[in-house]
């Protein structure tokens, strides 16, 4: 008789527990769809006087879709969230690969573009990092970006070419 009652309450435990357990995780992962406008920056990137950035982001279980609008072009990528990669255009054209990320409550996106900064010169490989994080209300969303030059690391002694810089949009 004790065995089936410690079999019950065990089932019971279960079936309150796991609800709530899976309540917990599912809560601690921000879904960032939505339409968002730049309110400001910080760091080396700013938008020029009279210029408008806005973000539209549709998140599903197995990618993230990015469309920047910058002074009305659209430029739209879609980052994996499987570890795989997806193809990549950066706003400044040359493409490459980009890959996401969740991580407890920020979004990773990297990108990885291959550009020739000189006519006629080498090719210089570029890693592109942001970290996406919403405001508990998830009506602020910031978002740090840091590039770096994989091929040069060694030779830069830690110099950051391009210093990182934040952007802060709301939520429309």
């Amino acid at each position: 008789m004790t065995r089936q009652m410690a079999r019950s309450a065990c089932a019971f435990m279960l079936g309150v527990l796991l609800p709530a357990v899976a309540f917990t995780v599912a809560a601690d992962k921000f879904d960032f769809s939505g339409s968002y406008t730049l309110k400001k920056t910080s760091g080396v990137v700013k938008p020029d006087k009279g210029e408008f950035w806005t973000l539209r982001v549709r998140q599903s279980e197995s990618a993230i879709e990015v469309t920047r609008v910058l002074n009305g072009q659209e430029f739209v990528n879609k980052f994996p969230l499987d570890g795989s990669e997806g193809k990549y255009l950066s706003p400044g054209g040359p493409t490459g690969t980009c890959k996401a990320q969740l991580k407890s409550k920020s979004l990773i996106l990297d990108s990885f573009v291959r550009t020739y900064p000189q006519p006629n010169g080498p090719a210089v490989h570029m890693h592109t990092r942001q970290r996406w994080e919403l405001s508990s209300d998830s009506n602020t969303l910031k978002i740090r970006t840091d590039v770096n030059f994989p091929q040069f690391s060694g030779a830069l002694n830690g110099f950051q070419v391009v210093e990182p810089w934040t952007e802060i949009y709301i939520r429309n």
